[in-house]
C-alpha cells in the first residue's frame, strides 16, 4: 500500500506502546521509534531518510495547518543526492498529470514563486555543487524559457565541478524561434526530454501544449538532434494510464536513437 500512494499524501507514525517496529519487537514501542518507520519508507521509495523526513514534516503541517514550513517558493531544493533548481513557473504545456497548477509542491519542497530568480540569485541558493551528484534544471516550470539565465548559471556551475542536467519538454526551437542545441555544448551534461508517448493525438490530449499541432514533432525532433552536442540524452514517459510505454521505448531507442526512461505516474521528484 505505502509502494503505491504517492509519498506526498502520507505521514509516518508508530502504534505505541504496541507493536514496536522489527529489531525492537517484542519491547515496548516508543514514539521515538518512528524514525524506523520512516528508515523503511525511504527505502521502499528509493529516497533519503532527509527526504522523508522533510516530506512528512511538510505533509504533517498542511494536513494539520500547522505553522512553519517554505512560506516561499524554493529556488534550489535537494532530493536525494541531487540538487534541483527552479527557475519559472511558466510552462508551454499543462499535462494532465501536472500540479503545478493545482499543488505544485515536489517532496517536501514548494516550488511557487514569487518571482524568477536570477543568475546571481541561483548561484547564490545552489552554493557548492560539488555537495550533490548532479545539478539539475527542473521545477514544475519549463526551463529552456529562460535558456539565456540558464545557460549563464549552468556555466558558472559548471566552473565550479557541477555536472549539469536539464529536464525539458523538448519543444524550445517552437517557443524560442531557433535552435540551441548548438549553445548547449561543452555546458549541459545530460538532456531530459519529456516524450510521453509515441502518439502525436494523444500527445496533445495528454500534454496539451500551447503550439499544438506541431509540438510533438518539434519534440522527436529535438530529441533526434539532441545527441550531437550533448553527451547524454534521456526520453522520459510518465506511464500513465493509456500510455504504450514500449512502444515509447521502442521509438525512443530504435528511431530517434536515444536512451530511455518510464517514470511512476503519481510519484513527482
Amino acid at each position: 500500500m505505502a509502494a503505491s500512494i504517492p509519498l506526498d499524501r502520507l505521514l509516518v507514525e508508530t502504534d505505541a506502546p504496541y507493536l514496536a517496529p522489527q529489531r525492537y519487537r517484542g519491547q515496548r514501542n516508543e514514539p521515538a521509534y518512528v524514525a524506523e518507520t520512516a528508515r523503511a519508507m525511504a527505502e521502499l521509495k528509493g529516497l533519503s531518510e532527509e527526504d522523508i523526513r522533510r516530506i512528512t514534516t511538510f505533509n504533517a503541517r498542511s494536513l494539520f495547518r500547522l505553522p512553519g514550513g517554505p512560506e516561499a517558493g524554493e529556488i534550489a531544493y535537494p532530493i536525494r543526492d541531487s540538487l534541483y533548481v527552479n527557475v519559472t513557473n511558466r510552462c508551454t504545456n499543462r499535462c494532465v498529470f501536472c500540479g503545478r497548477e493545482s499543488r505544485p509542491v515536489v517532496k517536501g519542497h514548494n516550488l511557487r514563486l514569487g518571482a524568477e530568480p536570477t543568475v546571481e540569485e541561483i548561484l547564490h541558493a545552489v552554493g557548492d555543487p560539488e555537495r550533490y551528484r548532479e545539478v539539475v534544471f527542473c521545477g514544475y516550470g519549463e526551463p529552456l524559457l529562460r535558456w539565456e539565465i540558464v545557460r549563464e548559471a549552468a556555466a558558472a556551475l559548471k566552473e565550479r565541478g557541477a555536472r549539469i542536467r536539464i529536464n525539458t519538454n523538448g519543444q524550445a526551437k517552437l517557443f524560442l524561434g531557433r535552435d540551441i542545441l548548438p549553445e548547449m555544448e561543452g555546458v549541459v551534461d545530460t538532456l531530459s526530454v519529456s516524450l510521453n508517448t509515441d502518439q502525436p493525438g494523444q500527445y496533445l490530449s495528454l500534454c496539451r501544449p500551447e503550439n499544438g499541432a506541431e509540438a510533438f514533432d518539434a519534440v522527436k525532433e529535438f530529441l533526434r538532434r539532441a545527441g550531437r552536442h550533448v553527451p547524454e540524452v534521456v526520453a522520459t514517459v510518465v506511464a500513465a494510464p493509456g500510455i504504450d510505454v514500449e512502444a515509447c521505448r521502442r521509438l525512443a531507442e530504435d528511431e530517434l536513437g536515444v536512451s530511455f526512461r518510464s517514470r511512476a505516474y503519481n510519484e513527482v521528484g
